[in-house]
């Protein structure tokens, strides 16, 4: 079992200027799984001894600044920070190469439009309550969605009254996994249509739908064994990848159900020790009945849900996580998600974004084992 290395948040790093990437300004985090084995080989590149002509027809040259690597056009030309906005205000003329950051975020990008042979389950799980599981699960479908084109769902699987719809972007409707249920032997015919499925679901601007639990007060309908299956083997025929959020009960059916087709376990936790224990619990628990390829292949993330956490605790939980886990990400604090509001995917900190994009481009990493296996 391996598990690349976790970082802090606080870092600061060149962001992208105007005209350049399409996510706002910002800083990238110090978040982040995998990281490619070298730099690009063009970071050791020099300078054309013949000098450039200035923008604007002039005769003045333009000369690479001491200590700047420029490479040549087959190398990844910077876009983010100065680099960035120095390639793009000379036309060309200079060349400065993509940083280290830069180029491991592009790598992540690609890395995330790997195809599978089939619709992959991430499943998100902690029996702790405030374990983030909610954000946790609706950031890496928006992320996932976003960056892949669609086709992802985010499923709120609580045994009782779940949040995901509550933290998703408002919908036109209120319904829920309940009232799918009760209709979903139309959409195990042969004849069911993703629209008539749009009905049920709430659109995310980020480019993937949400499936709300019943928070009707009142309400004593779950879902059971055969429910699950019965909604999970519907979905699989109009998704490509489902990420489903759990409740704290591991002994619930719904619960056992989801963790029994996972491809790929999200274990989220908080900087707090209990938080972090109930994960690892959950994790030998996994061991102990026979899953614990599921736990050798999950994925821990860590947020930070204050803007200067316990640096060590955090490397405490990061290292004891890393022991079971295949891989360990922390997420810097971010305020939108800190609030308990809607959380709109546009609106998060650029920090946090990138943090999401290299902890999805491990999630990957494991339904490509899964996959594989």
């Amino acid at each position: 079992m391996t598990a690349s290395a976790a970082h802090k948040p606080g870092t600061p790093e060149p962001a992208p200027a105007a005209g350049g990437p399409t996510e706002p300004a910002g800083s990238t985090p110090t978040a982040g799984p995998a990281q490619p084995s070298a730099a690009p080989a063009g970071l050791a590149w020099q300078a054309p001894r013949q000098p450039a002509t200035a923008p604007g027809g002039g005769n003045a040259p333009v000369a690479p600044l001491p200590g700047i690597p420029v490479g040549p056009p087959s190398q990844p030309r910077a876009e983010w920070g100065w680099r960035g906005r120095a390639n793009r205000i000379t036309g060309g003329t200079l060349n400065l190469v993509a940083t280290k950051d830069e180029f491991v975020h592009r790598a992540a990008r690609r890395r995330l439009l790997r195809p599978f042979s089939r619709t992959m389950s991430i499943v998100v799980a902690n029996p702790k309550g405030g374990a983030a599981k909610t954000p946790t699960a609706l950031l890496a479908a928006a992320t996932l969605g976003f960056h892949r084109g669609g086709y992802t769902l985010a499923w709120d699987n609580n045994e009782t009254r779940g949040t995901l719809g509550m933290r998703a972007e408002s919908a036109t409707h209120e319904q829920t996994v309940i009232n799918l249920l009760h209709n979903i032997d139309e959409f195990l015919a042969t004849t069911a249509s993703v629209g008539r499925l749009s009905a049920y679901l709430r659109p995310q601007s980020a480019r993937f739908d949400v499936l709300a639990s019943d928070d009707a007060a009142g309400s004593m309908e779950i879902i059971d064994d055969e429910a699950f299956t019965k909604l999970w083997t519907a979905l699989c025929r109009f998704y490509r990848l489902i990420v489903v959020d759990t409740g704290n009960n591991i002994r619930s059916a719904n619960w056992q159900s989801a963790t029994a087709v996972a491809d790929c376990l999200i274990v989220p936790t908080t900087v707090q020790r209990d938080v972090a224990d109930s994960g690892l619990w959950m994790l030998d628990h996994l061991i102990r009945t026979g899953r614990g390829d599921l736990a050798e292949n999950a994925v821990a993330v860590v947020s930070c849900a204050d803007p200067k956490p316990d640096t060590e605790l955090l490397d405490e939980i990061v290292e004891r996580y890393r022991r079971v886990v295949r891989d360990v990400v922390v997420i810097p604090y971010d305020r939108l998600i800190r609030s308990g509001g809607r959380i709109e995917f546009d609106a998060l900190a650029l920090p946090t974004r990138r943090a999401w994009l290299m902890a999805c481009s491990s999630i990957i990493d494991s339904l490509a084992i899964r996959d594989q296996g």
